[in-house]
């Protein structure tokens, strides 16, 4: 597939600095006319228009430093579009899709490029619209909520940005490479947030002290950032790699990556994510064969063993941070298999939410009550006076929520697209003779299998930070089996 290409003249110094001063120009006469904000706004805007007609895949990076990374959404700046604001990666998504209308147009060899999961997630979007728009007109939903969580949504077509933008093996490979990079630097920026404590709080919005089972551990700093959503995925697809990928110099630096991702889901302390990552890991070793399987096992006994030293190294310093931290891990994980966990306010909390949920999706089976809609009325169980945000539309079972959302036809779509992903994911990934997308494919196939376990008590399915990855894991599978 030919790429745009610019002028050959574009390459030469004269013409850089006539283009660069032409720019400048252009920017000071905006300035004159319009307030500087909007100059900025136009800067960033022609910039970000030069990046996806040159590399479709950064833009798609560019979508993940916004949404799944240390940025935080309140933080993104908006762009008033008269109905309402869009965030910065909402620009781009559209940017990309006009891109692909445009090359359809004028370019003769461009073809929309159709796989298995086109319908069922076109399917879901499109009940998605379906249910929000009657409960626009019904009044259940305010527009400008509705549209919030629509917007969170359309990030699943991220997906057929993928499959046609990215069309040659080098795109294929950056944007992997490239999310497996972002992720890193999410996991050195939480254990960088882990030293510091919570006395300096760099990642706002994502550092709590550590509650478990009524005890508090003033100690140990718990980091959840966008970006853990990258986090999980790639460590995962990184152990998948790892272990398909004969043993050399990168294996090394990759296991190091690995640790690093591994420490940062440790310092989430999320239990589903724990508990999903034990799962995918024994499935892993079920699936691998031969010289894999021996792999798999070496670099088990080097993590046992390290682990360890690690251990025995940190209790000699019973009083230091990192004494507390594995004492905490360990006392948390304990919870897992504890009857007393069932008890905790965190899951008496969902308990509630999903008695009231049951009950509105027997009374709005077919297509739910739409998105953004409230569900359920106060309960002092779990609403309280000083909440600063309205809990009656949230709910933590990301399962339930589509069922709320969408009603019995969206989730049979969802359901649909699942099931094509993960059965095309685990058939056809043995055989991709290149091991680094074979270790990708695999990866990505296991942790959306994983997400389907842990949306059970996580609002996985609705989260501003997760859709854009589930939709560009799924776009980068069926390229790579393309």
């Amino acid at each position: 597939m030919a790429m745009i290409e610019w002028p050959s003249r574009s390459h030469s110094l004269p013409f850089q600095l006539v283009i660069a001063g032409g720019v400048g120009l252009l920017l000071g006469v905006v300035s004159l006319w319009f307030s500087p904000q909007w100059a900025l706004i136009a800067l960033t805007g022609g910039g970000l228009a030069v990046a996806v007609l040159k590399r479709p895949e950064i833009a798609l990076l560019g979508i993940l430093v916004c949404t799944s990374s240390i940025v935080f959404e309140n933080t993104l700046p908006l762009i008033p579009i008269g109905v309402g604001s869009l965030h910065i990666p909402d620009l781009i998504l559209l940017m990309l899709f006009g891109l692909i209308v445009l090359r359809w147009l004028i370019e003769p060899d461009f073809k929309l490029v159709r796989t298995p999961l086109d319908w069922p997630l076109l399917g879901f979007y499109g009940v998605s619209l379906l249910s929000t728009t009657i409960a626009i007109f019904r009044s259940s939903v305010e527009f400008e909520i509705a549209r919030r969580v629509i917007r969170i949504a359309s990030y699943y077509l991220t997906f057929f940005v993928v499959t046609n933008l990215v069309r040659e093996d080098r795109q294929l490979r950056l944007l992997v490479r490239g999310m497996f990079l972002l992720a890193s630097i999410v996991a050195g920026a939480m254990v960088v947030q882990f030293v510091l404590g919570t006395s300096l709080p760099f990642l706002p919005g994502s550092v709590y002290t550590l509650l478990t089972a009524g005890k508090s551990y003033r100690e140990v700093t718990r980091i959840i950032p966008p970006g853990q959503a990258l986090v999980l995925a790639s460590f995962i697809t990184t152990a998948c790699l790892l272990i398909l990928e004969k043993f050399s110099l990168a294996s090394m630096l990759r296991f190091l990556q690995w640790g690093l991702l591994g420490g940062a889901l440790v310092l989430t302390f999320l239990r589903s994510y724990w508990a999903v990552t034990g799962v995918l890991l024994v499935l892993l070793a079920l699936l691998v064969k031969g010289q894999s399987r021996r792999r798999l096992v070496g670099w088990g006994l080097v993590v046992v063993f390290l682990i360890a030293v690690t251990v025995l190294a940190v209790l000699c310093k019973p009083e230091s941070r990192a004494a507390d931290l594995i004492k905490a891990s360990f006392e948390r994980l304990a919870t897992l298999g504890s009857k007393e966990t069932l008890g905790e306010s965190s899951l008496q909390w969902r308990y509630v939410e999903n008695e009231y949920a049951i009950r509105q999706i027997i009374s709005h089976p077919f297509l739910g009550l739409g998105m953004g809609s409230r569900y359920r009325p106060l309960d002092p169980r779990i609403d309280y006076w000083g909440m600063n945000w309205d809990a009656r539309r949230f709910i933590h079972n990301g399962h339930l929520w589509v069922l709320l959302r969408t009603g019995v036809v969206g989730y049979l779509s969802l359901m649909w697209l699942s099931i094509t992903f993960l059965t095309r994911g685990f058939k056809y990934w043995r055989f991709i003779s290149d091991h680094q997308m074979k270790g990708t494919v695999l990866g990505f196939t296991l942790v959306y299998l994983g997400l389907l376990i842990a949306a059970v008590v996580n609002c996985i399915f609705a989260s501003w930070s997760w859709t854009p990855v589930i939709g560009i894991m799924m776009g980068v599978n069926e390229v790579a089996l393309r």
